[in-house]
């Protein structure tokens, strides 16, 4: 009882990162906000590609639970986990990943009512070096 909805303006979006990084990333993301709806009845989750001051900012949020306004800050710490099982590593692979490829990474409350976990990546030209 999940809905994913994706929405983009850009038909081609090209970042300077390693490619399976990345996909890394937006996997754990994504995983992360599906975890976070079990407990929801009907879950949104909903993905967009914006343009913010020369980066592309990708959003993944959801409609859960969100996060405790007291674990805001230790979200993308090493082994810092607000699940029965993991590792809590995951957060911060992230932020490790999307640091390395020159961008940010963040969490604010969604307007959806749950998380909005987003990165920032500069734009890449693909006729750039």
């Amino acid at each position: 009882n999940i809905k994913i909805l994706f929405s983009s303006s850009f038909e081609d979006a090209f970042v300077y990162a390693r490619k399976g990084q990345i996909i890394r990333v937006l996997v754990n993301l994504i995983s992360n906000a599906v975890q976070a709806l079990e407990s929801v009845g009907r879950g949104y989750i909903r993905i967009s590609l914006l343009m913010e001051n020369g980066n592309y900012l990708v959003s993944i949020e959801d409609n859960g639970p969100g996060v405790k306004e007291e674990d805001e800050a230790k979200l993308f710490t090493p082994n810092f986990t607000t699940k029965s099982s993991g590792t809590g590593l995951g957060l911060a692979i992230c932020s490790n990943i999307i640091e390395q490829s020159g961008g940010t990474i963040g969490y604010s409350r969604s307007e959806l009512g749950g998380a909005n976990f987003y990165f920032k990546l500069p734009v890449h030209y693909g006729n750039e070096a």
